[in-house]
């Protein structure tokens, strides 16, 4: 950052005070500093911010909702994810703290010298948070597609790469974020140019420009680790279709990476450093924004999925359907009503008309035991006890006082276990794995 400030430090109270309140940089001709009111162009960060910030919130829930409620399972890109959030947040905020006080697009000369101090501090935290977030979220992202990608165990090639491209990337990161806060002594005079005394040993415009570059190569490196193994795959065309989507998205990172950067080059070279701050800060927003949206967007399939959202939307309905009484009354005996919940026997017996017999499904909340009852388009008859039958043959069994160890009825069962597609839905969410550890193998 030129030092666009005088020293001042020689000046008396009088002029001192006379040129903080002169503009930060001299306006053209012909044009006068509007102080008061200065031109700017918050109507584009009003969209952009705001958009950027519900695509994040989105990838971001997405993966959060996937990994608590259908996989059970937080792994350490999940804690990155979150550190990276909470610097998006920040990011975000300090965005909207330079829309109000300047404002965005804004020139210097329509900014007096005095209030210079406070926008360079926004831009200075806004540099730092950007690092914390794309560091974090890019570790997130290459460790998940290691866990995708590579069997537990296993050393490919992908992995080293992985690892390495990941190593390289912490390095790069932590030497960046240290050369941007320590560029200059004391540290304040990063951002206020009115320190008497302080002073910059590192040329902070040509480090913002090799991190812009590292940056964008390292955004092109990540994109394209993946890709052999992806396009290898086979899978359907709905996931392929997946994948090209998630593959558009990157693409759209590097080139808003690449637009930072042009735009990074443009600040470096301007004296009107307020002016140009905004369009930098605006690419970096949506080259964040895409990184979450290639963290988060893959989990969507899993959302979509039977196996974790209509399996357990049905299966709640089941269950709470069960538990709610119905209302019956008792025929034999002309009593009063009674809350009990009818019995699979007296329904069986009520279609005794129908072709099919009475189908039961019974579910447990979030994954559990299927019993169902075999209709008979398979060609088996419906289950029946033998006793039973023979209650009905004879009407006044019911009326015989048995004796002590008297054996008056007898109950056969058949037990059947079907393993299909909803089964292998539940493996998927960890539910009925963790039910039916001996099924493992069945599935």
């Amino acid at each position: 950052m030129p030092n666009v400030m005088a020293d001042l430090s020689s000046l008396t109270p009088e002029q001192l005070d006379e040129a903080l309140n002169r503009p930060a940089l001299q306006p053209p001709d012909n044009i006068t500093p509007n102080f008061d009111s200065p031109p700017n162009k918050n109507c584009i960060t009003q969209v952009v911010i705001p958009l950027c910030l519900a695509l994040t919130v989105t990838a971001f829930l997405i993966r959060v909702y996937t990994r608590v409620l259908c996989i059970k399972k937080i792994g350490l890109p999940d804690a990155l994810m979150v550190v990276a959030f909470g610097c998006y947040l920040s990011y975000i905020y300090f965005a909207y703290r330079l829309q109000d006080d300047p404002g965005s697009f804004v020139h210097m000369w329509d900014v007096r010298r005095k209030d210079m101090p406070d926008a360079f501090y926004t831009l200075f935290l806004n540099a730092i948070f950007y690092i914390g977030v794309v560091f974090t979220i890019k570790a997130a992202i290459l460790l998940d597609w290691i866990q995708i990608f590579i069997p537990l165990g296993t050393r490919s090639r992908f992995f080293w790469l992985c690892y390495s491209v990941l190593g390289v990337n912490t390095i790069f990161y932590i030497i960046i974020l240290f050369v941007n806060i320590f560029a200059c002594v004391p540290v304040e005079h990063n951002w206020n140019q009115l320190y008497t005394g302080g002073s910059c040993a590192v040329n902070k415009q040509a480090v913002h420009v090799v991190s812009a570059v590292l940056n964008l190569c390292s955004d092109i490196v990540i994109l394209l680790l993946p890709q052999r193994i992806v396009w290898n795959l086979k899978v359907s065309t709905m996931t392929r279709t997946g994948v090209s989507v998630i593959f558009t998205i990157g693409v759209m990172c590097i080139i808003t990476a690449g637009m930072r950067l042009g735009t990074e080059i443009q600040y470096t070279k301007s004296d009107d450093l307020l002016y140009n701050a905004t369009p930098v800060m605006l690419w970096a927003l949506g080259e964040m924004t895409c990184m979450f949206l290639v963290f988060g967007l893959p989990s969507m399939a899993m959302i979509t999925s039977e196996s974790c959202v209509g399996s357990w939307l049905v299966s709640s309905l089941h269950s709470l359907r069960g538990r709610l009484p119905q209302w019956s009354s008792s025929a034999g005996t002309g009593s009063g009503a009674k809350w009990w919940p009818k019995s699979s026997t007296s329904m069986n017996e009520s279609k005794t008309s129908s072709s099919h017999t009475y189908y039961r499904k019974i579910n447990f909340n979030n994954g559990g035991v299927l019993v169902t009852t075999i209709g008979s388009s398979r060609g088996q008859a419906p289950p029946s006890s033998e006793s039973m039958e023979r209650l009905k043959d004879d009407p006044l069994q019911h009326v015989i006082t048995p004796e002590p160890g008297m054996i008056i009825r007898t109950t056969q069962f058949v037990a059947r276990e079907d393993y299909g597609s909803h089964e292998r839905g539940l493996v998927e969410c960890d539910g009925y794995n963790r039910q039916h550890p001996w099924a493992k193998d069945r599935v």
